[in-house]
């Protein structure tokens, strides 16, 4: 790497790209001695203080691949140039997505032992009306479909919730019931699929605004989005699609039977062969599944002959992913 400053801005040639970086930019990053708390590493001081016309006086490489900036108002610091050139072009540091359908996906069965204690350390549990931990089994008078025999078709979980929940476990405890297999499909496959074979369709579910509801007699649940939600770079965030208890809001009649065209091609994407992996989960099987991009269902059983019981719960992405980062430091 090679650096150039004025007072105005440092440069940073990286390979073939050069990155441009504004005085106050690169101060707020400072993790010197005084600035920031060195076991919280939050800044000490308000950003906000920082005289606005704040120019860089000097900058150099050091060894290890790290650089020198000194700036107007006296201060100095060290930075990592990797770890600035991973935020400026917002690298991932989690592993990256790979799309599949039935043809891609490989299917592995592990069977063990499973407690609430082994979820905890992967992330904290996150308790819903249904509880900490949930029991998927027929139910008389059941208030979710959920409890019921009955075939689901490819869905997400809990559309209705804020925010939405985001790793669903499922753990088999007995399938002895004639049917009852699982399905699961990568709702980002299928979407990435449309958004090329059927691009207004695409559009349409990106951008029509949908009101998923859940009530019973203990609560009444509710939340707006999109079925296909996009970050603001355009990227794939999250899938919601759960046609038991979705209603688009109202409109006039044209632009809603363009509505209910698209979601027909989705609905006829996700419950495709060419999309769908299906299995029977055995005793002892554990399915753990992104609930923002993993859709899933289930075929329909009859419970006179056998039980099938499955127990649930679900973590939120931000406690799972801090768990990769803190064991992905460990390993450097």
């Amino acid at each position: 790497m090679k650096l150039d400053f004025d007072s105005k801005e440092l440069r940073v040639f990286d390979k073939e790209e050069i990155f441009k970086i504004h005085p106050l930019w690169i101060r707020e990053r400072s993790i010197e001695k005084g600035e920031v708390d060195q076991n919280s590493l939050q800044r000490l001081y308000d950003p906000e203080k920082i005289e606005p016309d704040l120019q860089i006086k000097n900058a150099q490489l050091l060894a290890d691949n790290k650089m020198l900036v000194e700036f107007s108002d006296n201060h100095s610091a060290t930075y990592c140039l990797d770890k600035l050139i991973t935020e400026i072009t917002r690298s991932n540091v989690l592993p990256p997505k790979i799309y599949w359908n039935k043809n891609d996906a490989e299917l592995k069965k592990f069977s063990f032992a499973y407690g609430v204690n082994d979820a905890e350390k992967i992330g904290f549990i996150r308790e819903t009306n249904f509880g900490k931990l949930f029991n998927v089994r027929s139910q008389k008078q059941p208030n979710d479909l959920a409890y019921t025999s009955i075939e689901l078709e490819s869905h997400t979980d809990n559309p209705y919730r804020k925010p939405v929940p985001s790793i669903q476990f499922l753990f088999c405890i007995e399938n002895s019931c004639k049917g009852g297999d699982s399905t699961v499909v990568d709702g980002f496959k299928v979407a990435e699929d449309l958004k090329k074979e059927n691009p207004q369709a695409f559009n349409i579910l990106v951008n029509t605004l949908i009101n998923y509801k859940f009530e019973d007699n203990d609560a009444i649940l509710e939340k707006t989005g999109k079925i296909i939600k996009l970050s603001a770079r355009g990227e794939l965030k999250q899938i919601k699609y759960s046609n038991r208890l979705d209603f688009v809001f109202y409109d006039e009649p044209k632009v809603l039977e363009e509505f209910y065209a698209a979601k027909r091609v989705m609905h006829q994407m996700i419950n495709s062969d060419k999309y769908i992996l299906q299995f029977h989960l055995e005793p002892g099987n554990l399915l753990i599944m992104n609930n923002y991009r993993t859709l899933h269902g289930r075929r329909s059983y009859n419970t006179s002959e056998g039980s099938r019981w499955l127990q649930g719960l679900y973590i939120d992405h931000d406690s799972a992913e801090s768990k990769y980062k803190l064991l992905s430091k460990e390993v450097e």
